[in-house]
């Protein structure tokens, strides 16, 4: 029988839906006689009692470890250090994944709520062959709202492609104006102090273009300008959800099965906190290895994120109206932990 690990990692500030987290765990892997579950976190109070929380919940007969490293919580979100401190939970909780010889690791984060069926459709995504009888993929992720649905298309130097290009926006007239004044001034620059400034301004203007409006929605930009491959979920594959399995780029680590050959790459050794540490994983890490990365959006997650002060319930589902069944779709609400 294959030995499968589930992995999560939290300090004690992203425990808020830690019990919505584990109920949920406890339930999409009920199929499985032998788990060994690995909460990698610091050495708080909080964690401490989110380990005997979990002892109570997760079914009797699995193994739980817990591996506590000297996080300090004194870092903002996706500042270097902050990334730096998660790749270092995850690697911790990966390595030991592998130390007990794990065939499969399902990725968890604590701030995604799974649905039941989530373990049984990556794995059976897992076992679809190649032409010749191997695993197509050996990574399947659960798609969820970050903003935008997770999966798309991307590459090594730009990691998640743009859904619209400048070419696609609606750009104001003096917008326009001052990227060609922006462009000419970079053409004839003079020496690298100048160039530079020009540099930092066209990336300030860039910010501008990207809160410009795109040429309309997916289906009529598309047909303006040609499909192409595009960024996030709702635009690589829009109308997509229930039902798939759709080939993607990068993925995240919030709901997400790998394989053996999969988990054995999932090294942070060298991560310096640029970027996230998961877009680190498949494009230094998988994809240089040939590794396929499913994405799938029949399997959709809530996500529960902080924002400032606030706690914020992204909550996702499948459409069941009859011209946009099974479409994906999101709702925010403040989150109540039950």
């Amino acid at each position: 029988m294959n030995m499968i690990s589930i992995v999560t990692a939290a300090t004690k500030s992203y425990l808020y839906a830690w019990g919505g987290l584990i109920r949920a765990i406890s339930v999409a892997a009920s199929h499985h006689d032998e788990v060994h579950f690995i909460f990698s976190t610091d050495h708080s109070d909080e964690s401490k009692k989110a380990e005997e929380y979990a002892k109570g919940i997760l079914p009797e007969g699995w193994k739980v470890t817990v591996i506590r490293l000297p996080i300090e919580e004194d870092l903002k979100n996706y500042k270097q250090e902050a990334q730096i401190r998660i790749a270092q939970l995850q690697g911790a909780a990966f390595a030991f994944a592998r130390r007990i010889k794990s065939d499969f690791c399902w990725s968890v984060e604590s701030d995604t709520i799974p649905p039941a069926n989530a373990l049984r459709v990556l794995e059976w995504t897992l076992s679809m062959p190649d032409a010749i009888g191997n695993p197509y993929y050996s990574v399947a992720a659960g798609t969820y709202p970050n903003g935008l649905f997770l999966g798309g298309f991307g590459s090594h130097t730009q990691h998640i492609y743009e859904d619209f290009n400048e070419s696609e926006r609606i750009i104001k007239p003096r917008l326009k104006l001052l990227l060609e004044k922006n462009e000419d001034r970079l053409k004839s620059a003079r020496n690298a102090k100048i160039a530079d400034k020009e540099i930092k301004r066209k990336g300030r203007l860039r910010e501008w273009v990207k809160k410009s409006p795109p040429d309309g929605n997916i289906w009529q930009v598309t047909a303006k300008y040609g499909w192409r491959k595009r960024g996030w979920m709702d635009y690589a594959y829009p109308g997509i959800g229930l039902g798939a399995v759709v080939p993607s780029d990068w993925c995240g680590l919030g709901c997400t099965l790998l394989n053996k050959h999969a988990l054995a790459l999932a090294d942070f050794s060298s991560y310096s906190g640029h970027g996230t540490q998961d877009l680190h994983l498949c494009y230094k890490r998988w994809k240089p290895a040939g590794i396929r990365i499913a994405c799938v959006p029949h399997i959709v997650a809530d996500h529960i994120k902080r924002k400032g002060n606030e706690i914020i319930h992204h909550v996702a589902w499948h459409d069941l109206n009859e011209n946009h069944y099974g479409h994906l779709r999101q709702r925010q609400q403040p989150f109540v932990p039950v």
